[in-house]
This record gives structure tokens, sequence and C-alpha cells, in this order.
């Protein structure tokens, strides 16, 4: 389900569950709208975040590796 957030110069657009009752949407709009200034539409809008908190990294050691099933694309990358 779709929310419109902004104006209609400037739609902001959030997507939220469609399994939510009507009444758990209103709440969840009304706290969007609420707090629509703090949110980060756009990606220029986290440039002050450092990427050491916003990037995940994950380490493989060749044990770890026949644990996880892999994208048979990434598989020849990673041998």
């Amino acid at each position: 389900m779709k929310l419109i957030l902004g104006t209609d110069a400037k739609p902001q657009l959030v997507n939220i569950n469609a399994q939510l009752k009507i009444g758990k949407v209103l709440e969840v709009e009304q706290l969007l709208k609420e707090f629509k200034d703090v949110l980060a539409w756009t990606y220029k809008d986290l440039k002050m975040i450092s990427l050491e908190l916003a990037q995940h990294k994950y380490y493989y050691t060749i044990n770890t590796l026949g644990k996880y099933r892999l994208n048979s694309n990434y598989a020849t990358i990673i041998k």
C-alpha cells in the first residue's frame, strides 16, 4: 500500500504493509506525517551519516561459505 505524504508538486511516497488493518494504516500515516521533516527522502539527505554506520560488511571465510547458499552469479567471483 502506498501513502503520499508530500504535496502534489513534490510527492513523497511511502510503501507500507498492505495487510495492516485500516486503523493501523491511519496510525502509521499520522506518525509519518508528524515526523516527515526528520525522514531521509533522498540519498542527499543521508550525506551526514557516516558510512561506518550505514554500511553492512560481511566477512566470509572458506569454512562459512559452505553454510550459506550463494547466488550463482557471485559464486565464481568469491572463489
